[in-house]
């Protein structure tokens, strides 16, 4: 119980960015001791703040380049240009945030909806049980949520102490460099947004996954009513909230594949041989402070690898998306197990328990020796057409009550796949290119 708690209680912090977002606005009813949606016009204006900030940063950003190359043009000083897949990298990276905010508030009914199943399965769970209800999860749910909390830790101080901006310029003055510095440290906020999205995601798999441990946990014995309770969650609620949470945040995860795309494409530019950079590192710092003199220039600015920098920010996308899977594929473990230890389950041919079932769903002198599941759910009017055989909904197209188009996590998990071997097939191509310049290297040295 303390472990699921633990998760609970991150979603329960999570709830106040989210709320401050505009994204999700509740409010806790004492009289029926559930939560209710509180919605106001209010939620608009953090998008509307959100979008002006990445529309000035992307003025800022766009003015700072075209001086970096008018500097550079003029030999004032050398400033470093960014590549033109950093900049495409950078201008979708906010269309992606702008679009995932929009989504999220359009679609917040849906996100509503998945709490309200939540918690009225627990309270209808509850009054099953009474103080006999005991909701417990694997250590390796708990490991998953102390992971995500680790990856959100990593990401708060990426943004609030490594994107501190640093004025470099005279007092009182503020350049176009230093405008760029701030500009790129407000962006926090909608990486904030975004990043929180992407955590509820992760949330949903791990609570869903120890809310079925929970319900497979269960001692039914001859209680029909918690048996009819449990196949109601397995098959219709699961397949229900599975295809509303694959909607909702459907947005948020194909803008974070794009996102993750533009990453890898900013990091293999890093693998490429360029002949001037080359030349470049085999000259002393002297000699480089010789030719900046020489060219007329006020300072010289150390170029530095991007490998690196682009390692790390790469690495820790891959990391949320691993996890992100990780945590479906466990939600979807524990469905199979539950489904498949519920398809063998046999009523007490002598219970008394069975005939108060039949005459509660209007059954009466109709006589059974024992139930099983085929007859539970056509007693209860459950669809079989429910059951989620080969792989749980991990991404819906559209929203119908019949004939839901959506992806599974098998097909989504192969887009993870092909990621890891293009990295795979990146890494061993820069090994060898890399032993080729330190050959080169030899015998440069030996030459001179």
């Amino acid at each position: 119980m303390a472990r699921l708690r633990f998760i609970f209680n991150i979603v329960k912090v999570l709830r106040f960015p989210l709320h401050f977002f505009g994204l999700l606005q509740l409010r806790f009813s004492k009289s029926r001791k559930l939560y209710q949606q509180k919605a106001n016009l209010c939620r608009f204006l953090p998008a509307i703040f959100i979008s002006l900030i990445l529309l000035l940063h992307r003025a800022v950003s766009s003015h700072w380049e075209k001086e970096s190359q008018l500097v550079n043009n003029l030999n004032i000083e050398k400033r470093p240009l960014r590549s033109k897949t950093e900049l495409w990298n950078e201008n979708f990276t906010s269309l992606c945030f702008f679009l995932t905010l929009i989504w999220s508030l359009v679609k917040k009914d849906q996100l509503w909806k998945l709490i309200n199943e939540a918690q009225l399965a627990y309270k209808n769970l509850k009054s099953l049980l009474g103080k006999q209800l005991i909701l417990q999860c694997s250590w390796l749910i708990f490991i998953y949520a102390i992971l995500l909390l680790l990856l959100l830790t990593i990401f708060g101080v990426q943004i609030l102490v490594l994107n501190w901006p640093k004025m470099n310029g005279e007092p009182k003055t503020i350049t176009l460099a230093d405008l760029f510095q701030m500009t790129n440290f407000i962006m926090g906020l909608p990486r904030i947004m975004f990043v929180l999205i992407m955590a509820l995601h992760v949330l949903y798999h791990l609570m869903n996954a120890g809310w079925l441990q929970s319900l497979r946990e269960l001692r039914l014995q001859r209680n029909l009513k918690l048996f009819q309770f449990q196949i109601h969650n397995i098959f219709s609620i699961q397949k229900r909230i599975n295809i509303l949470a694959g909607h909702y945040f459907r947005m948020s995860y194909i803008c974070y594949l794009c996102i993750v795309a533009f990453r890898i494409a900013e990091f293999l530019q890093s693998f490429r041989f360029d002949s001037n950079e080359f030349v470049q590192q085999q000259k002393s710092q002297e000699d480089l402070e010789d030719e900046a003199i020489w060219d007329g220039q006020e300072n010289l600015t150390t170029p530095t690898n991007p490998l690196m920098k682009s390692l790390l920010i790469l690495s820790w996308h891959l990391a949320l998306w691993m996890l992100l899977l990780a945590a479906a594929y466990l939600q979807q473990e524990e469905y199979l197990n539950i489904m498949k230890k519920s398809w063998n389950f046999k009523s007490d041919e002598n219970g008394c328990e069975m005939r108060e079932f039949l005459d509660g769903n209007k059954w009466k002198g109709v006589a059974f020796k024992e139930l099983d599941i085929l007859d539970i759910m056509f007693f209860s009017g459950i669809c079989i057409c429910d059951r989620q055989r080969d792989s749980i909904c991990f991404m819906s197209d559209r929203l119908r009550k019949k004939n839901s188009t959506y992806l599974n996590l098998v097909i989504i998990a192969g887009h993870l796949k092909l990621v890891l071997n293009i990295l795979t097939f990146a890494g061993i191509l820069y090994f060898v290119q890399q032993m080729e310049v330190r050959q080169l290297h030899k015998y440069l040295k030996q030459e001179s």
